[in-house]
């Protein structure tokens, strides 16, 4: 079964600290981290994570600016926008993200960090019996 990879891009540690466990529990083994859209970018391409948890206020290059170009340099990544910015939502779908979930909402997180996990694991291919 493949390793299961995230990426988290949030110039806050504490808000990266609090997302790591979340993904541990829901399976992902290999964790990334970046604090700039333009170093999520650079590890995106490089690892090709199976989900990017994106913030949108950053210095520099907005989340919601990275958002195609994340999709460009690793495409089957499932970019889950984790943002306090809820006037962004539609457009964070229209650039490419699969979800929003406001930070208020760690819970909602969780359950979405389940389900890719579960469909990534799903989707990877089988070894031979």
């Amino acid at each position: 079964m493949a390793t299961l990879r995230a990426l988290v891009c949030d110039d806050y540690s504490m808000v990266r600290e609090t997302i790591r466990p979340l993904l541990v529990e829901a399976g992902f083994e290999m964790v990334r981290e970046a604090t700039l859209a333009t170093e999520a970018i650079s590890l995106a391409e490089m690892t090709q994570p199976d989900v990017i948890v994106l913030d949108l206020s950053l210095p520099g290059m907005s989340g919601l600016q990275a958002i195609p170009i994340l999709k460009l340099v690793s495409p089957r990544s499932v970019v889950v926008v984790f943002s306090a910015y809820d006037i962004w939502r539609e457009a964070c779908v229209d650039a490419g993200a699969a979800a929003y979930i406001d930070k208020g909402y760690l819970g909602a997180l969780a359950v979405m960090l389940r389900q890719v996990a579960t469909r990534v694991a799903a989707s990877a291919p089988r070894p031979d019996r």
